[in-house]
Parts: C-alpha cells; sequence; structure tokens
C-alpha cells in the first residue's frame, strides 16, 4: 500500500470515527478490497472491513447498499478459509478445531443470506442482494471441503450442509421482480436462467 493510499483510508477513518454511516461504508467497501478482509485467524475473527460495515448497519439498519456489502464479505471469508483449509491446522486456542471452525464458518453464510434478504427487504429491486442470494444459493459450499488437518475426533457437526428446498424459488421471484423494474439488466437476466435450470433440475 503506498502512501496515497495510506493518507486516504486515514481520511476515511477520520470520518467514519464520527459516527457517519454513509462514511463507515465508505471505509468498509474500501476495506473489502484487501486481501485481509477474508482472511481469519480464529474463527470469531472480525476484520476491519467487518467491522465498519456492521458499525454503519448499526447506525443504518435498512441501507440495503451496506447489507450487500457485508453478506459479500461474509461469503468471501468462508470460501477463503474452506481453500485455504489445510493452512488452518493448528491456529486457534484449544477448542477451536475443524467443528468449531465449521460452525463458524457456516454461520457468517447464515448471516449473509440473512443480510441480502434484509437489502431485498428493505429495496425489492436491489439486483445485487438479488444476484448475491441466488448465487450464493446456486453454488452452496460443503463441509468436506474444509480438509483441516488432523481433523481429530471432532464429531462432524449435524446440518450444516442443508438448504432450504424453497430458497431457489424465493431467489427466482426476487430476480423477476428485478427484471420487471430493469427488463435490460444482462447479469440478472443470466443469473435467472441459471436459477431456473438448477429449479427444473432438483
Amino acid at each position: 500500500m503506498d502512501a496515497t493510499q495510506r493518507d486516504d483510508l486515514d481520511g476515511l477513518r477520520a470520518a467514519a470515527g464520527t459516527g457517519d454511516p454513509a462514511a463507515m461504508r465508505a471505509l468498509g467497501h474500501r476495506l473489502c478490497v484487501l486481501s485481509g478482509a477474508v482472511y481469519l485467524d480464529t474463527p470469531d475473527d472480525e476484520p476491519e472491513a467487518e467491522r465498519w460495515l456492521r458499525r454503519s448497519l448499526a447506525a443504518a439498519p435498512a441501507d440495503p447498499v451496506t447489507a450487500t456489502l457485508l453478506a459479500g464479505l461474509l461469503l468471501r471469508q468462508q470460501r477463503t478459509a474452506l481453500e485455504l483449509s489445510p493452512l488452518y491446522d493448528g491456529l486457534g486456542a484449544p477448542g477451536t478445531g475443524r467443528a468449531a471452525w465449521l460452525r463458524a464458518l457456516w454461520r457468517r453464510r447464515a448471516e449473509a443470506l440473512d443480510w441480502f434478504r434484509r437489502a431485498l427487504a428493505a429495496d425489492p429491486v436491489h439486483a445485487a442482494a438479488a444476484n448475491g442470494l441466488a448465487l450464493a444459493l446456486l453454488d452452496p459450499p460443503h463441509t468436506e471441503d474444509f480438509v483441516y488437518y488432523p481433523a481429530g475426533d471432532e464429531p462432524e457437526p449435524e446440518g450444516l450442509d442443508d438448504e432450504d428446498p424453497a430458497a431457489l424459488a424465493e431467489a427466482e421471484a426476487h430476480l423477476q421482480r428485478v427484471l420487471t423494474a430493469g427488463p435490460g439488466d444482462a447479469v440478472t437476466t443470466a443469473v435467472l436462467a441459471r436459477v431456473t435450470a438448477a429449479r427444473s433440475d432438483r
């Protein structure tokens, strides 16, 4: 990070420190693009980007943009941990083995889906939230993706991979609503086609 970027972040931190939700969202958004935003050192870690987005939502809970940003970040954190899972061997205090990591990662996923839904409740034609929800449901992760060596004798958490069978229908309805409001949205059109195909295959 160069001096200009550091100064920019320092300015955003100063503005966010005043408690302005828009400034906190801007800082959280900027920090989301930095690699540290998606890496978790412990199951309950809270990177700075996540912290500022949460503070922004605490001040303005109906803001669909911030809700969508936080949802996307939580999903990226989950997927990053799953992709790098062999590196998590031995990290964390006692009791933060594979099962603890899995529960924490799936809590992030569940919270992400909830934030997408809150964004859509606030703005039913919010395209980013509708697409984010649909894409998360189309490609769900599974517990076996988290390798974690050694697994030890911990029992596998149950029910983490279970998906609500009605969720894709819900996502399809959100996407259709977005396209009714803006028929030329190519991204939403493509995601809707995937959701429709997935529903017909199940």
